[in-house]
């Protein structure tokens, strides 16, 4: 099992992907410019209460990030395609995970599969749709 979200603290980590092993506990940094990180068997998790804080005005700290079964780093050279599927998490702008376009609430939804492209995560409408 892994844990994925966007890192936003200062220091040589800011603004990378963590990724980190639950079993073990290791933890790397993956630059979202140079790689992309494809996953399996996700759930998107946060933490309501602390994103509802933040939405609300107080200081960001972590409360969202993706859990996968499998996950597989390589070269940024995955080909956009017109149905994938982008979702998002800011709780400064809404407290939960969102779709592209801001709407729904997709806390806890499980994906077969999600990959980075930069700082977006991806999927497609097609693999939602069996879910």
């Amino acid at each position: 099992m892994f844990k994925v979200r966007f890192h936003l603290g200062a220091g040589e980590h800011f603004m990378k992907w963590q990724v980190k092993n639950v079993k073990t506990e290791y933890t790397e940094y993956i630059e979202p410019e140079k790689f992309s990180i494809v996953m399996h068997g996700c759930k998107l998790r946060n933490h309501k209460s602390t994103a509802q804080k933040i939405n609300d005005g107080a200081n960001k700290t972590v409360c969202a990030w993706i859990e996968c079964e499998t996950l597989h780093i390589s070269a940024r050279n995955i080909p956009s395609s017109p149905i994938d599927w982008e979702l998002r998490y800011n709780p400064r702008v809404k407290p939960w995970w969102t779709d592209g376009m801001g709407d729904g609430d997709y806390d806890n939804q499980e994906f077969d599969c999600l990959w980075t492209e930069g700082r977006k995560v991806l999927t497609t409408k097609i693999c939602t749709e069996e879910n």
